[in-house]
């Protein structure tokens, strides 16, 4: 998983999952990325799943995942979504405080 903003960059690889209490906590693999671990409670797993229902984004996705494995659809996105992100960080001339 990669999460880009301004205020970070970074991959995080899970490691494992487990439940502790009313929580999931996700850690990442300190091998290969910084030492993580996401506190999720029940709320937001209704809230991340209302999302990903009603995103037709995510339901493309997810049948074309299969498509992927298979070769039959190259996997583009991160470094369409890179592309995408240099070009606008080249056009946009105003002074931000977080770069």
């Amino acid at each position: 998983m990669k999460v880009v903003s301004k205020l970070v960059d970074l991959e995080l690889h899970i490691s494992h999952v487990e439940k502790r209490g009313n929580q999931l906590l996700v850690y990442s693999d300190s091998e290969r990325s910084i030492p993580t671990t996401i506190y999720i409670d029940k709320n937001d797993v209704i809230s991340i799943a209302k999302v990903l229902i009603g995103s037709l984004g995510f339901w493309k996705f997810l049948f074309t995942i299969p498509l992927m494995y298979l070769g039959f659809i190259k996997n583009e996105g991160v470094s369409m979504i890179q592309e995408k992100n240099k070009t606008e960080s080249e056009t946009k001339k105003e002074w931000d405080p977080w770069e």
